[in-house]
């Protein structure tokens, strides 16, 4: 075998050929007097119209069942993966366009603003810089009308919109920052101390929940377990004794602190709680064990030791001369008052005393799950955590699942999750991920970790890939199916900052824009100014239009909706197969014609009088081209030119 590929018959060739073919066996036809040569000429011409006809009809035919095998190959088909992205016509058919009470501004999809509402929680994954704040969080403190808890890590949303919830929402604003001396404070014993007055067993469980939140188990369980476990049996034996013995200007956590460095004070501490007949003597048998451990005769004075200076450890931030001592001294507010009126509660963090505060932060917020857990209730709360592994809320997890049913939603925003596994371990990462039902990761991550996570989480769809081999008869191009992400890791990263990719329920992911409040009117105007960056309002070009019940995307906010593109194969393979590769200079040459002199009008029919090979005068003639005409007079030429343009 030669191996040589067998030359097909141009389409456009056949159709010339067989065209100028026929209409010469017509104009023929019969001839002048019905000449024998004429018609022979005639009927030759006739015979070829007939020939490339068929030729013309068999490849016709030919190609046409290429062009269906083309399509079956390039149609849909999820055999290896079915990921998509949500269309813009299927965001409104589930109803994210529409606001309604309690759900929070996502972004923008095309002309659609997007709206998500849960009866979970919220996951908000962006780096530094990434606008987590304006894009995310100070909107949902503007769009949300329910009671709030926000963990402010540097009192930028305080300032940005506490005056507009006071306003909008008619909310008592409450102010938790350890730095200002006008504060509003929460004294932890305050409520150890009630549950003791009631003689309530949730006086052990607060008091030993507040020491696992103090002094936390590490993600990674390691050596020192014991160790751990004593000094958090000492926190919380030393803080029911402060509770039980002290009186209210002393029953602190400060005092705690300071019956742990003063031998004296903790032996008097221990000596009176071991009198007592609270919880039917729990209170005094945890008192007498460690008296007995720390001032006992048995050999346990070095153990003792190890658990002290780890309580101590732990407490050093709640000593007399801190920053904690004045907001921990008293109580002005109680976290109940989320569950029965209109409150927002600000935990101010000063980033200079990040770690220190943080750590307090933690407590107030496992002080506030508590409360809103004691209220019976499902009066919906709002628990916005802006940067919540730098102000860990030990239990977490578990914390999330038992505060749905208490009608508790939680907003939670971190750079990446890098930062949960560090701080919560890796099976607490899967259990967040789950008990969210809103996840929004920001353009602009940087974590390969979170890059490789959310590849995964969105899924493979089945691509159409092609492949090429070069023979004797040039390039041959097969097509095959194959499992791609729908966005790999290095994709991901390329993405643009000002887009986002979010995950709402069970629906297919979302790749958006993200809008800050600042180009969102008339919010940008009814919030406050943020005097970090100085003391000029920080507006953009108008975005989002929000109203009460509905918004609208300005010109400006609109974005491309993402979508797969359709195949131009169909289309080219189509062309291929009317003009061949050499014929393309040649049609080139006939565009460049009828461009620059018009376009060919042929004379098909006309009125003569005279001889019919040598007529004297036309009468009429008619042209066939793209706008058919009739001309009068004696000069009908056989091909006129005419302008198409």
């Amino acid at each position: 075998m030669s191996g040589r590929v067998p030359r097909r018959p141009s389409l456009l060739g056949s159709t010339i050929l067989g065209g100028g073919a026929f209409y010469a066996a017509v104009w023929l036809w019969p001839g002048p007097d019905g000449h024998l040569l004429w018609k022979a000429g005639s009927i030759f011409f006739g015979f070829m119209a007939f020939v490339e006809g068929l030729r013309l009809l068999r490849e016709g035919l030919r190609r046409l069942v290429n062009l269906i095998t083309l399509i079956r190959a390039l149609r849909s088909d999820d055999t290896r993966g079915s990921a998509g992205w949500l269309s813009e016509r299927q965001a409104r058919r589930a109803g994210l366009y529409r606001r309604r009470r309690g759900s929070r501004f996502i972004g923008v999809l095309g002309r659609t603003p997007l709206w998500g509402w849960t009866e979970v929680h919220q996951l908000v994954i962006g780096p530094a810089g990434s606008s987590k704040s304006a894009a995310a969080i100070i909107s949902t403190l503007c769009a949300v009308a329910e009671s709030a808890l926000v963990n402010d890590t540097k009192g930028e949303l305080f300032e940005v919109t506490a005056g507009f919830r006071q306003r909008r929402f008619r909310h008592t604003i409450v102010k938790l920052d350890p730095t200002d001396p006008e504060t509003d404070c929460v004294n932890p014993l305050d409520l150890v101390h009630a549950c003791l007055t009631q003689d309530s067993p949730e006086a052990l469980t607060l008091v030993r929940g507040m020491a696992l939140q103090l002094y936390p188990e590490p993600p990674e369980e390691g050596q020192n377990k014991f160790f751990r476990d004593g000094s958090r049996r000492l926190i919380a034996a030393v803080v029911i004794a402060v509770a039980e013995v002290c009186e209210p200007a002393d029953r602190t956590l400060a005092t705690v602190y300071r019956a742990l460095c003063d031998e004296n004070l903790l032996h008097d501490l221990l000596s009176q709680a071991g009198g007592s007949t609270r919880l039917n003597g729990e209170v005094a048998a945890m008192a007498d064990d460690i008296h007995q451990m720390a001032f006992g005769e048995d050999g346990a004075e070095r153990t003792y030791e190890q658990f002290r200076i780890g309580a101590m450890g732990v407490l050093e931030a709640f000593g007399p001369g801190g920053y904690l001592a004045r907001i921990t001294a008293k109580t002005t507010f109680s976290f109940a008052d989320l569950k029965t009126q209109k409150v927002t509660c600000y935990l101010i963090i000063d980033h200079n005393n990040k770690d220190t505060l943080g750590r307090w932060s933690g407590l107030m917020q496992f002080l506030a799950a508590y409360q809103m857990v004691q209220a019976r209730n499902n009066r919906p709360v709002h628990m916005i955590l802006d940067e919540f592994c730098n102000a860990p809320l030990h239990g977490l997890p578990g914390i999330l699942t038992l505060l749905r049913s208490y009608g508790v939603k939680c907003t939670m925003a971190t750079q990446d999750l890098s930062d949960i596994t560090r701080v919560y371990g890796k099976h607490a990462l899967e259990t967040i991920v789950s008990e969210t039902d809103i996840k929004q990761f920001l353009g602009g991550i940087r974590s390969r970790t979170t890059l490789e996570f959310i590849s995964r989480y969105m899924g493979d769809y089945t691509e159409i890939a092609p492949s090429f081999a070069l023979g004797e008869g040039g390039i041959q191009e097969s097509i095959g199916r194959a499992a791609r992400p729908l966005l790999t890791p290095d994709e991901l990263r390329r993405l643009n900052r000002d887009a986002q990719i979010v995950f709402i329920r069970n629906l297919r992911p979302i790749l958006c824009s993200k809008v800050q409040v600042f180009a969102m009117g008339p919010w940008r105007w009814q919030i406050g100014i943020n005097t970090m960056y100085g003391r000029k309002r920080h507006l953009k070009p108008v975005e989002v239009v929000v109203n009460r019940w509905r918004s609208r995307v300005t010109a400006r906010g609109r974005t491309e909706v993402p979508g797969r593109r359709l195949s131009w194969r169909i289309a080219a393979h189509i062309a291929r197969g009317f003009v061949p590769p050499a014929g393309l200079l040649v049609l080139g040459a006939l565009v460049a014609a009828v461009w620059l002199f018009g376009f060919p009008y042929v004379r098909v029919e006309y009125g003569y009088s005279g001889q019919w090979s040598n007529p004297t005068a036309y009468h009429w003639c008619r042209y066939f081209g793209p706008h058919p005409f009739t001309v009068r007079g004696t000069d009908c030429p056989f091909v006129v030119f005419r302008d198409v343009f």
